[in-house]
């Protein structure tokens, strides 16, 4: 299994190089390397909710809220920030613990009372987003500070032209702990234990409902993170924010690799698979593609890569099955 992710992340990595020289050769705007960067900025959110996302369906889970979270968490911090007068870290903090809250909600639904993951995180989506519409009366919430949303939308380091996203590198940094943990530790192996065989996990003293638990709860809680940059880059708490960002979360994360039926999973590939959406996103933007075709072309590679995912699961038992029945 590791050395099939390996040759995914390769193929995934060509692939990602052969886009970029294809916009590079028709496009000059796509071939300065500081547009890229400074599009990366866009990519932040999504790629820190894909990261506990990829430990979620490989455990054969899903969680559809994270875009209508991401917006009640922005609109609590605002809320905060503006009617009660806290420091904005404070304000910002308090967003990313209603986030793992919320999180905690879905996870205790989906894993303890046994309610399908699909059915408790569509009904949260709406709730979430209602209660983002309620508490600011549907109105943006601005007159945040400029320090912050330069900070968190505009943030850069380096000397002269070359300028690094904060964002960027935390979204980087936040991939190598995710990986890592994915590959190197018990909460990753117990993720695709699960969604192998639930109930095998169970008998071999997985603690199953815990990890759901953890699982949804980090989920929440990189919510309520990727709020901070999305509300700086925007300058803006909105109730309506992030509408349809549940659905790029999960493209990522099946490009990457992971089976949308669970049972293994790369936080690496999701990375490539975030990478890869944002430059197609980027590069057609720059061709002056319209955004419907865009979406078009990324849902008929999402099909087309889940189903080849399928089909690179199911090949080595039906292989083991031909030579039993010889």
């Amino acid at each position: 299994m590791t050395r099939i992710f390996a040759s995914r992340d390769v193929a995934l990595t060509a692939l990602l190089i052969l886009v970029c020289l294809a916009f590079g050769l028709t496009s000059e705007n796509f071939r300065d390397p500081m547009n890229f960067l400074d599009r990366s900025r866009h990519w932040v959110e999504i790629g820190i909710i894909a990261i506990p996302m990829t430990f979620i369906i490989a455990t054969g889970g899903i969680d559809l809220s994270v875009g209508s979270l991401l917006a009640l968490c922005g609109v609590v911090s605002g809320l905060a920030y503006e009617i009660l007068g806290l420091p904005l870290p404070v304000a910002f903090g308090l967003g990313v613990v209603i986030g793992g809250v919320c999180g905690a909600i879905n996870g205790l639904l989906s894993s303890r009372l046994r309610v399908p993951a699909l059915v408790t995180t569509l009904a949260t989506m709406a709730a979430f987003r209602g209660l983002a519409m309620g508490l600011s009366q549907a109105d943006p919430i601005r007159g945040f500070p400029r320090a912050f949303t330069d900070w968190a939308g505009m943030g850069a380091f380096g000397r002269g032209d070359f300028q690094f996203p904060y964002q960027t590198a935390m979204l980087v940094a936040l991939v190598a702990v995710g990986a890592i943990l994915f590959s190197r530790s018990l909460i990753g192996r117990w993720s695709i234990q699960i969604g192998e065989n639930p109930k095998a996990a169970r008998f071999s003293t997985v603690p199953v409902h815990t990890t759901n638990l953890l699982l949804y709860t980090a989920s929440g809680l990189c919510c309520g993170l990727a709020a901070i940059f999305y509300t700086g880059r925007f300058a803006t708490a909105h109730p309506d924010a992030a509408k349809g960002l549940e659905l790029e979360v999960i493209a990522c994360v099946v490009i990457g690799g992971t089976r949308i039926t669970g049972g293994n999973g790369s936080v690496v590939g999701t990375f490539l698979g975030v990478l890869l959406l944002g430059t197609l996103g980027f590069g057609m933007e720059m061709q002056g593609v319209v955004q419907k075709y865009q979406m078009i072309l990324i849902g008929v590679l999402v099909v087309t890569i889940a189903t080849f995912n399928e089909y690179i699961a199911r090949a080595p038992r039906q292989a083991g099955a031909q030579r039993g029945t010889r």
